[in-house]
């Protein structure tokens, strides 16, 4: 029982963590590449932390919620018929 908790909770970490460096990656793709053509640094990282926080805050949120709401309802476990 420990064991199936702590797997399970290892794999919630790193799908949150896939998660979070892809949305990093995404936000640095589209707001760092406007630097390019002269939008200053100031602007790009200011809206790089806002676009993490509500991207990569929201996804943690939400998705821990759903994974939450899943396993109090019972919901994921395996039915045997």
């Amino acid at each position: 029982m420990i064991k199936k908790i702590f797997s399970n909770a290892g794999s919630l970490i790193l799908i949150n963590l896939g998660a979070l460096v892809l949305i990093s990656i995404w936000a640095a793709y589209y707001n760092f590449g406007p630097m390019l053509v002269g939008v200053s640094a100031g602007h790009a990282i200011q809206d790089f932390v806002v676009t993490e926080i509500v991207f990569g805050g929201g996804f943690v949120v939400l998705f821990n919620a759903y994974v939450l709401y899943r396993t109090v309802t019972g919901k994921n476990k395996r039915h045997e018929d």
